[in-house]
């Protein structure tokens, strides 16, 4: 290894973790401290403002000290920085007696800046939408979630100890808004078969209807309608195409 390289891995080194790794020789203390603040305060800030419930349910001091070692210890796999609160979910998922909810949260929280983030293709949709005979299109940017907690309930005030089955839709508007919509089980699993396959609602509310074994067929899609419906004022979907 040549000397430039040895004096670029101790810097950083001691940059990340300045009680174990000594400063290299000749550097002046009073700049590397400067130094050491404004670096460590941009990925503190970076991870803080991704995931402020988060911060608040753990506390300040138990906060810093996380950040602290997400700085000090975690390999990232990527130099771009709106990727760094994705690098802290891949470290937390490696740090023990964290709460048993918090890998969840810290996901819930950083999904809203990974759809809004999202680069999508807009496709061209019927003005009217037709909910049963033409293929139904969510909005292009968005994620359906299902957590073992109620990870958007969760706050200094409620820190859930079982587990509460909860799917989500995140999604973003025309408006660019990341949006959120608590769903029950069976419209998680109407949205996901339309998310999966070229259906159009008809199609996709008698699968439903198959595989909730539903004794009657009609009632199924005449309910699922409204839902469908309710979907698409919110904005979550778009519209539809002819298959």
């Amino acid at each position: 290894m040549l000397d430039f390289q040895k004096y670029q891995l101790a810097f950083t080194a001691h940059i990340r973790d300045p009680k174990t790794h000594a400063k290299p020789a000749k550097v002046n203390d009073v700049r590397l401290a400067v130094y050491r603040e404004i670096v460590f305060n941009n990925i503190f800030g970076s991870v803080s403002a991704c995931f402020p419930v988060c911060q608040q349910v753990l506390g300040k001091r138990a906060w810093l000290k996380l950040s602290k070692q997400f700085f000090a210890t975690h390999q990232a796999t990527t130099p771009i920085f709106r990727e760094i609160p994705q690098e802290f979910l891949k470290f937390i998922a490696t740090v023990e007696n964290l709460p048993v909810y918090f890998q969840e949260l810290a996901h819930y929280e950083w999904v809203e800046l990974a759809v809004s983030m999202q680069a999508v293709e807009i496709p061209k949709t019927s003005i009217t939408p037709d909910f049963l005979f033409e293929k139904l299109v969510l909005a292009p940017a968005h994620m359906l979630l299902e957590y073992d907690f109620p990870v958007h309930k969760i706050s200094t005030k409620f820190k859930p100890t079982i587990k509460e089955k909860t799917c989500l839709l995140v999604f973003r508007n025309a408006e660019f808004k990341v949006r959120f919509i608590e769903l029950n089980p069976m419209t998680y699993i109407l949205l996901n078969v339309l998310a999966q396959n070229e259906l159009s609602g008809e199609q996709a509310l008698v699968r439903l209807a198959e595989n909730m074994q539903h004794p009657n067929k009609d009632a199924v899609i005449a309910f699922g309608l409204d839902i469908l419906q309710d979907l698409a004022n919110q904005q979550a979907i778009i519209g539809s195409t002819k298959n």
